[in-house]
């Protein structure tokens, strides 16, 4: 293959880096291997996945990148600054793509020589006021890193370090997980962000301080769980914990309700004591007792929380276009709640047009 086949040519005979072979952490089969046969024509795309699968193939295998590390204090008055370069010696796995040192500038900038003890001159000083940045939105790829590393932002450095080996899921559910944050419309993707939506929101901040969203908790069952698999703790003790967690959980659960409609409380005009819950495909009152339930899907149209709450509090919508009839053709019409609350069509009165 011409882009690597230089540089694959030079591996042979020399020693491989092993430290990616370690068949006491094989847990799932989630890798991509590349063979011997050669691909036949690829699109541009189909090019480049196969490159980065191939690249980093050569990467893992090959030696280590190393660079020398200056790090310079300079003291002036009673302030001390601290810069740091960089100067590549042997790029190693880097020179597979050609990769340059990926670091902030500071680190990757070249020094000047310096010797111990001289003295430099102060050509310019300038005090800046600057503000803190928040974290960036997550992408798919930071999603799935934070799960992994689900301990890493804990402050506990004992429980830090149990939760090590700990995350949300396994490489092989993870996926799963966020694809069901969309389904449940709890995030949506704004070019490569993931952004949470006014449903996602209210749901964190209901769970939040609840067990269930313990990222702890979360931890210590993967770590039982990778226990079980090894034969050192007994499952039956692992499912009596379960139970026990489950119970406290749905308690707690049960104590809260969820309405999320543009930030409103949508009350229930059957029953008078519940409110309007909205889930993908219904809403429905959160009184058991209650059998009031709203389809959103109404000949082909997907009803917004916005109609339905319109529904509810007003016994009527405004009129709603796009809906499909058997037939296939549209048709434009009101949705209104009738005394038996079920919900009917109302169609617009057609005008008379005057004679000619």
């Amino acid at each position: 293959y011409p882009r690597f086949a230089g540089y694959a040519a030079g591996l042979d005979g020399t020693p491989l880096n092993r430290r990616s072979v370690n068949d006491g952490k094989v847990t799932d089969h989630h890798a991509l291997i590349i063979t011997e046969n050669l691909p036949g024509e690829l699109s541009k795309d189909e090019r480049a996945v196969y490159e980065l699968v191939a690249g980093r193939m050569l990467e893992a295998f090959s030696g280590k990148c190393v660079k020398d590390v200056t790090t310079a204090i300079l003291s002036a008055g009673d302030t001390d600054f601290t810069v740091k370069g960089s100067v590549m010696k042997v790029a190693g796995w880097r020179a597979v793509f050609g990769e340059q040192e990926t670091g902030g500038d500071e680190e990757a900038a070249s020094l000047p020589p310096l010797q111990e003890g001289e003295s430099l001159p102060i050509s310019n000083v300038e005090l800046l006021e600057k503000q803190t940045k928040p974290k960036p939105l997550h992408t798919e790829s930071s999603l799935l890193a934070a799960m992994e590393n689900a301990g890493k932002e804990l402050e506990d450095a004992e429980l830090k370090a149990s939760l090590k080996d700990a995350g949300i899921g396994t490489p092989a559910t993870r996926a799963a997980i966020i694809e069901t944050l969309f389904a449940r419309q709890y995030i949506v993707r704004e070019k490569k962000n993931l952004v949470p939506t006014d449903k996602g929101l209210a749901v964190y901040r209901i769970v939040r301080d609840k067990k269930i969203a313990d990222v702890e908790m979360t931890g210590m069952w993967e770590t039982a769980l990778s226990k079980i698999e090894a034969g050192s703790m007994d499952a039956d003790t692992f499912r009596k914990g379960i139970e026990v967690y489950a119970a406290q959980i749905t308690a707690e659960l049960l104590s809260v309700q969820l309405s999320v409609a543009g930030g409103e409380t949508c009350p229930c005009p059957k029953c008078g004591s519940g409110r309007i819950l909205f889930y993908p495909k219904v809403a429905k009152c959160s009184n058991v007792d209650c059998t009031l339930t709203i389809f959103r899907n109404k000949c082909d149209k997907q009803l917004s929380d916005k109609q339905i709450v319109e529904l509810v509090t007003k016994r009527k919508t405004g009129l709603i276009k796009g809906f499909k009839g058997k037939n296939g053709k549209a048709f434009d019409a009101s949705l209104v709640l009738d005394e038996q609350f079920n919900v009917v069509f109302s169609f617009p009165e057609k005008k008379a047009k005057p004679k000619k």
